[in-house]
């Protein structure tokens, strides 16, 4: 298993996709943090005094990685179908399982990256806009924690729809179909449904989990993760290698 989760990892880092994403995901994050201070400055003149730990919340948010950890996680989990070496790797005795198992925790290491990543560019960020760097406080931390385990929610589903799909292109389809269609299609069950604001099946999406309070927010980030480890190792336990 270790020769596996090595040989993930090495693949992990040999994909541009990867780097690709993080580096997009980062650039339209800093444009719109610089973007406001620019607009306040020159248009209102008014300065925007921001500091390091809004410029955290603002880089952190779930929401902002959606459709990048989409892309990324569509196109690694099927990097071993689409360069033919899964028959290889079935050969050598990793049952399918392990090989779910693999991806699926390499997938979650490559997401910590780019959340890391994130993290310390915020401060550049805040540096370059002229904002003040500020201590963490418990406040911040909490809320960076729930998008942690947030964004392990949020890829853990695309690596079960993935694993669904199989195929290079019809799982990066069916990744960016689910991330543009299922907040619409939710929400308009939400209001044909007439439900209350604090009720709606929308707050149960993933990626607007972070609208509940509390801990309802991460035994909803939990229950995504674990229904889609065991799913996806299910189902990938079923497939057949061609």
């Amino acid at each position: 298993m270790n020769r596996l989760n090595k040989f993930n990892i090495h693949n992990l880092f040999k994909q541009k996709s990867f780097y690709i994403c993080t580096i997009v995901l980062i650039a339209f994050a800093s444009l719109g943090i610089i973007a406001n201070v620019v607009t306040a400055n020159f248009i209102t003149h008014k300065t925007l005094n921001i500091n390091s730990n809004d410029t955290l919340i603002d880089f952190l948010n779930p929401g902002s990685f959606d459709l990048f950890v989409a892309i990324f996680i569509a196109l690694f989990y099927t990097l071993d179908v689409s360069n033919g070496t899964m028959k290889n790797i079935i050969a050598r005795g990793f049952s399918r399982k392990q090989v779910f198992a693999s991806k699926f925790f390499t997938i979650m290491f490559g997401v910590t990256i780019m959340f890391i990543a994130s993290f310390i560019f915020a401060y550049i960020v805040t540096f370059i806009a002229g904002g003040k760097i500020v201590m963490l406080n418990s406040n911040v931390l909490g809320k960076i924690g729930i998008s942690y385990i947030n964004l392990l929610g949020i890829a853990s589903l695309y690596t079960l729809i993935s694993s669904i799909v199989s195929k290079p292109s019809g799982a990066l389809v069916a990744c960016i179909l689910t991330n543009f269609l299922a907040p619409t299609l939710l929400f308009t069950i939400d209001t044909l449904l007439k439900f209350k604001t604090n009720i709606g099946i929308s707050k149960f999406w993933i990626v607007n989990a972070t609208n509940n309070k509390g801990i309802t927010v991460i035994i909803i980030c939990i229950v995504y993760i674990i229904v889609s480890y065991i799913l996806g190792s299910i189902i990938s336990s079923k497939k057949e290698i061609k």
